[in-house]
């Protein structure tokens, strides 16, 4: 049995880290052993599928001018509102229950696109003549990365045209595929064929429940198994780069709250638990 222990770069924006020591690490020994990965993100339970990401920034391009005509101007920050709130449109499409993947029934608005950063303009009596944002869209395992940018690109260049901007967009960060981590739980329960899969969530529930046995408030506790709505560097363990049969991964980490907020923070009761799971688990 080998135990390695992988620490990487670049897990909130690329993923290249990951998809680094997956060559050094794991793909030496993936044709030939069982091999189980746990990544230690804080969601307290297992996680069984991940949502695709992409990352584009938008440069938009109007006409600036004074502001006693604003009429005689195209305003470029109004316009990068314009342009979001038609992806906003194209958000609902994909979170339309005809379009939902099997993992995710019953989840609540998984599919999410975000306007994460906006700057533009010169100074307030001015039309601002240029505007730039950066956003990030979310969406289902299976699609193809680009058919999403053809979405994208389709929406934004339309309204664009009917506001007379222009508009250039860019790929930067996140270009990563969904993934069904657990192929055998898609639907948070065991398809009934045993596998690597069901010995894997078996052990880690197992180990789970030994080691919060004195906590009151997590005793006889079973760990679920269900999906998250970002991405996580677990994709690059699953059936996208590696056969099943081998390689099988999840996320499962400590009780947290207010993630990438402000108090960030994990519960150390159940950091506790985690930790005395996974050295069960490995024992």
């Amino acid at each position: 049995t080998n135990l390695t222990i992988c620490t990487v770069i670049e897990e909130e924006c690329t993923g290249n880290g990951a998809l680094a020591a997956n060559h050094t690490s794991l793909l030496p020994f993936s044709d030939t052993t069982k091999t189980a990965v746990i990544i230690p993100e804080p969601f307290n339970f297992i996680v069984n599928a991940q949502m695709g990401v992409l990352w584009f920034n938008a440069k938009i391009t109007g006409k600036p001018c004074h502001v006693l005509q604003t009429s005689a101007g195209s305003n470029a920050i109004e316009g990068a509102f314009s342009l979001f709130a038609a992806l906003k449109v194209l958000e609902e499409k994909y979170n339309e229950p005809s379009n939902t993947h099997s993992a995710y029934i019953g989840i609540d608005h998984p599919v999410n696109f975000n306007l994460g950063k906006i700057e533009g303009g010169n100074w307030a009596s001015s039309v601002p003549s240029s505007c730039r944002f950066e956003a990030r869209v979310g969406f289902w395992p299976g699609i193809k990365i680009e058919d999403v940018k053809r979405d994208i690109e389709s929406t934004l260049n339309d309204e664009a045209n009917k506001l007379g901007l222009g508009l250039e967009i860019a790929y930067r960060g996140f270009q990563a595929d969904g993934a069904i981590l657990l192929p055998d739980f898609v639907g948070g329960e065991a398809s009934g064929k045993k596998s690597l899969q069901t010995d894997f969530v078996d052990s880690l529930q197992k180990c789970y429940k030994t080691a919060s046995a004195d906590d009151e408030s997590n005793a006889g506790r079973t760990l679920l198994v269900k999906p998250i709505t970002c991405t996580c560097d677990a994709r690059f363990y699953s059936n996208l780069y590696q056969n099943p049969d081998n390689v099988v991964v999840t996320c499962f980490g400590p009780e947290s709250d207010s993630i990438h907020g402000v108090d960030e923070s994990v519960s150390l009761k159940s950091f506790r638990d985690c930790m005395v799971t996974i050295a069960l688990f490995i024992n």
